[in-house]
């Protein structure tokens, strides 16, 4: 298959597994339920689950070996999402073409959806817990999703409106919160899948370029695209005073270093041939975001 068939295979695989999944999955209380689902159905370009899948691919895995994790790593996301929303932290009402899930169901059931989601990505990851592989990949996980990670990076957000911060710093930001949650569903799908601690490694020094492209881009498109286009608000860094990588090194410098960062992503994967090419197309569609 080409790369476009293999995405849309991917992307079409996990939607459908999510939608059963979510409807399947036995809860009692309706609001918490349609809260829930409502915060992880129906939108985002489901990055982490393809990551989830492109790492199996790469290990000379199926996809249905990783199924669960990249469940796991979606509804991890989702709950991001769902608590950066709140009008405790970006205050927004706009996410995935959609209204936000606290506008829809109340600041306090957004709370909880976002509970309910993070307890459900680690119960629905033991659900196919069997190997020792498996318990380190569910552990990389929670590690680089919580206070070493992406919360970690997300403290680190709450309170980046100082004037003088340093490039430096913004990229630490951006590695934790943006960044270890892709790393997590790259390098815990290899994981998973029993690859060597060489494999391991390059694929951790990929994903930590894509994840720095990731928000770059990110960064770019909240400049120069629209709502419409996003789905979510832009301009808000900016009126919120947020110190990006853009705002402090500017656009040239930021575009110069996406280019950079696929460059060393490819080199990470490359010496692997042909079983690296989805995921060096994969960083390539990242950047190319932006076009």
């Amino acid at each position: 298959m080409t790369y476009e068939e293999t995405i849309s295979a991917y992307l079409q695989r996990f939607e459908e597994l999510l939608d059963r999944y979510v409807a399947d999955y036995d809860c009692p209380i309706d609001s918490i339920k349609q809260a829930v689902a409502y915060s992880v159905l129906d939108g985002g370009k489901r990055i982490r689950p393809l990551l989830v899948y492109l790492g199996a691919e790469f290990c000379g895995r199926e996809a249905a070996d990783v199924d669960y994790l990249a469940l796991g790593l979606e509804m991890i996301h989702s709950y991001s999402l769902v608590h950066d929303d709140l009008p405790c932290m970006d205050n927004d009402v706009l996410r995935r073409g959609k209204p936000t899930t606290h506008v829809k169901f109340g600041q306090d059931m957004a709370v909880l959806a976002g509970d309910g989601l993070l307890n459900l990505a680690f119960e629905t990851m033991l659900c196919d817990c069997k190997t020792p592989f498996d318990v380190k990949a569910i552990k990389y996980v929670a590690d680089c999703a919580g206070i070493r990670g992406m919360i970690g990076g997300q403290a680190l957000d709450v309170v980046n409106t100082v004037d003088d911060v340093k490039l430096d710093a913004i990229e630490y930001l951006n590695s934790l919160k943006t960044g270890r949650l892709l790393k997590a569903a790259l390098v815990g799908s290899c994981i998973k899948c029993g690859s060597d601690a060489r494999v391991i490694g390059a694929v951790e020094q990929y994903a930590e370029c894509i994840g720095i492209i990731f928000q770059l881009v990110d960064d770019l498109l909240d400049l120069h695209s629209t709502t419409d286009q996003l789905g979510k608000s832009v301009g808000k860094d900016a009126v919120q005073n947020k110190k990006t990588y853009v705002a402090v090194a500017g656009e040239e410098r930021c575009r110069q270093t996406i280019s950079s960062m696929l460059d060393k992503a490819i080199e990470a994967v490359a010496p692997y041939g042909a079983r690296a090419d989805n995921l060096i197309t994969f960083a390539k569609y990242l950047t190319q975001r932006l076009y």
